[in-house]
């Protein structure tokens, strides 16, 4: 990954799960670091191991840590405005930070429902807007929009997660059309079941099934970081992964959805 050393990434989400393996993929790379996420103990934990590994190494590598709630628009805001007084510029945006809420649509509320959207589609539309207008400028740049297998199908269950990863694939697509010929390469990157925090904040006890399809977070952050290397419009890594992406575009829906039921 040696086109991405000596730039400047920014990743969201970036104190647990895949934003941490983002952080140490990029890291090993030779790329600056903006880590963001709401927990700044955790950012600050992050930095410290990811300092000793680049003094261990001999990287020169600068890692700046930015506490911020990416639900709320003035947080964000303000997030942009000290990365851009700390004379920082983002070469490449990792728009990892996500919530899936796993539950029938009518017994969640709306307050958490709308939550999860404010960060899984508007915090990312409105990070990607704002660099992708300076990358422009610059006339190159990379962008990471973490999607998710359950964007290619409608989940029982998973109703309003399963809309919000869709509308990041959707957005994905046609950026990656619209600003590649700006020098701006947009990936799309859609994981399955992933070994993270994810199922437990979502409050979902996976099945046997669910457990045998998990993928390592590492792998993920490794395929994701070649297809936006490469500029691919979409990653789906594994081959269960990709093999369930594949049929739900061409099985019945009733089929898909009953599968999915089984295996969710």
């Amino acid at each position: 990954m040696s086109n991405f050393s000596g730039k400047t990434a920014l990743i969201t989400g970036a104190s647990s799960g895949m934003g941490m393996d983002y952080a140490r993929q990029l890291c090993a790379a030779g790329a600056n670091l903006i880590l963001t996420a709401r927990r700044e103990d955790r950012l600050d934990a992050l930095k410290q191991e990811l300092a000793a590994e680049c003094s261990r190494s001999g990287k020169n590598v600068d890692i700046h840590v930015f506490a911020c709630d990416l639900v709320d628009e003035e947080s964000r805001n303000s997030l942009i405005t000290r990365i851009a007084d700390a004379g920082l510029k983002v070469d490449i945006l990792i728009n990892n930070a996500g919530l899936g809420l796993q539950a029938p649509y009518l017994t969640q509320q709306w307050d958490d429902l709308h939550g999860m959207m404010q960060l899984d589609m508007n915090a990312l539309s409105h990070l990607t807007h704002h660099y992708a207008a300076d990358m422009k400028a610059r006339g190159e740049g990379y962008i990471l929009l973490v999607a998710s297998v359950a964007g290619h199908m409608a989940i029982p269950g998973y109703a309003a997660y399963s809309a919000c990863k869709y509308y990041v694939r959707a957005l994905g697509y046609a950026l990656n059309g619209e600003l590649r010929p700006d020098g701006i390469r947009v990936t799309v990157v859609s994981p399955g079941a992933t070994e993270t925090a994810f199922f437990e904040v979502a409050g979902h006890e996976r099945n046997w099934i669910a457990r045998f399809m998990t993928g390592k977070s590492e792998h993920v952050v490794s395929s994701a970081l070649k297809g936006l290397k490469r500029g691919k419009r979409e990653i789906v890594p594994g081959t269960l992964n990709w093999l369930a992406t594949f049929y739900s575009r061409i099985l019945p829906y009733g089929m898909m959805r009953r599968i999915m039921e089984v295996i969710f």
